[in-house]
């Protein structure tokens, strides 16, 4: 099973990578980062407390 955090982790980064272009130093990247990667894990843990289940 893949955790919420590994989920959210994934969705963030390529949120990030479709909607930045430019270059952006390491600490407005992490910065743009964590604000896009909590609310994205707020949504997935109310949807899925448990987890999500990978199909294998």
């Amino acid at each position: 099973m893949i955790s919420n955090e590994q989920r959210a982790h994934d969705l963030a980064v390529a949120i990030m990578q479709a909607k930045y272009s430019e270059k952006l130093s390491p600490i407005e990247a992490y910065h743009e980062y964590v604000n896009v990667l909590l609310p994205i894990l707020r949504e997935i843990d109310k949807d899925f407390p448990d987890g999500i289940k990978e199909h294998v």
